[in-house]
């Protein structure tokens, strides 16, 4: 499997999971958030981040 292939078959993958992963990175945000505090950039760096990967908004 070359890399296009491998990059193909994870794009597909994250499109068809993108709501799982959505609520990953909601998770992982609200961690950080609760962590580290800095709510609003860690919760806009979130909506970005799932804006960029295939099946965001």
């Amino acid at each position: 499997m070359n890399f296009d292939e491998l990059k193909n078959k994870a794009f597909e993958v994250l499109e068809e999971n993108h709501e799982k992963v959505d609520q990953g990175i909601d998770a992982a945000a609200e961690f950080i958030a609760g962590r580290f505090g800095h709510e609003e950039q860690v919760r806009t760096v979130a909506e970005q981040a799932k804006n960029i990967l295939p099946g965001g908004e």
